[in-house]
């Protein structure tokens, strides 16, 4: 199938079709986010996010002529404006660790490990049983989707489709809830979980 009939394909809601753009253009992003972000799960982060972007706007591939091209200007601009969320993050954090003292107690920081996990919990709690099943195995315990799969006896792409659903809704807590970005809900998540 060439490009042009597999976006106008993708335009008109074929979810295999959006699979093969996916099965296609799926490796090569993940190593060009590699490179920018220098971190193996913001890169997936980014990756998941690229596509969830193309869906959501799917109706306009239709009308692109030189795909690869403005794929990988979107891929870009998602890893540099990132790239500035994580900046303006570790400023902030630069600021508050200026104005507080650096030795906390032990107790004040398992107040606020707690406070944290229980937002997290929150966000967890919104989805599914199964979609927080497979979050735990990929995120929590570091599995990958073929691990997962094959934990589960569910197909790769189930996996792959329950975690891009899963970033979403948890995108949206962090974006709204907790005024922070997903990558760095995530991060916060692996600092807390056992």
């Amino acid at each position: 199938m060439d490009q042009t009939d597999l976006l106008h394909r993708i335009s008109q809601n074929d979810e295999y079709a959006f699979s093969e753009l996916y099965r296609v253009y799926q490796p090569g992003l993940r190593d060009f986010f590699r490179r920018y972000v220098h971190a193996d799960t913001l890169a997936d982060d980014l990756c998941q996010e690229l596509f969830i972007k193309l869906w959501d706007n799917r109706r306009q591939l239709a009308g692109i002529r030189a795909f690869r091209p403005y794929l990988y200007v979107i891929a870009r601009n998602l890893a540099l404006n990132s790239l500035k969320r994580i900046a303006v993050s570790q400023r902030a954090m630069g600021e508050l660790l200026r104005h507080y003292p650096v030795q906390q107690e032990a107790t004040e920081q398992t107040v606020i490990d707690r406070e944290y996990r229980m937002l997290l919990n929150q966000a967890l709690a919104r989805l599914p049983r199964r979609s927080r099943e497979i979050f735990a195995l990929c995120r929590e315990q570091g599995k990958s989707y073929d691990e997962a799969a094959s934990a589960l006896g569910i197909s790769r792409n189930a996996i792959k489709n329950h975690m891009v659903s899963t970033l979403k809704v948890l995108r949206s807590f962090a974006e709204k809830q907790l005024g922070v970005t997903i990558g760095l809900m995530i991060g916060i998540m692996k600092f807390l979980l056992p």
